[in-house]
């Protein structure tokens, strides 16, 4: 089954292409690279490309801020909570790890 759009998206391609609008773009005509890429690896290279980095080193410092919190906390139920807190951002940290992204 094809997309209802899809009709709209080729005609709109064709009268660019009959304009010239699609003649001055960057690598006309040369193959596409890393089209054999997996989706993963295509994902992994955009994000590296783009200076992206994966979910689990962005919360691995939202970790750090947490457990240097809990170094500089006296109150029990503060630390407590912040215990908690770093359990589940642990968890979380693994999660992302195992996911591969």
């Amino acid at each position: 089954m094809r997309h209802p759009l899809e009709h709209m998206i080729e005609e709109r391609i064709r009268e660019a292409m009959e304009k010239g609008d699609l003649s001055d773009l960057p690598n006309a005509g040369k193959p596409i690279p890393n089209l054999s890429e997996s989706a993963e690896d295509t994902l992994s290279r955009v994000m590296r490309e783009q200076g992206g980095k994966p979910a689990f080193v962005l919360l691995n410092g939202k970790l750090q801020a947490l457990i240097q919190r809990m170094t500089e906390t006296r109150d029990p139920l503060a630390r407590k909570a912040l215990e908690q807190q770093i359990a589940d951002m642990r968890t979380s940290i693994a999660i992302e790890k195992e996911r591969g992204w």
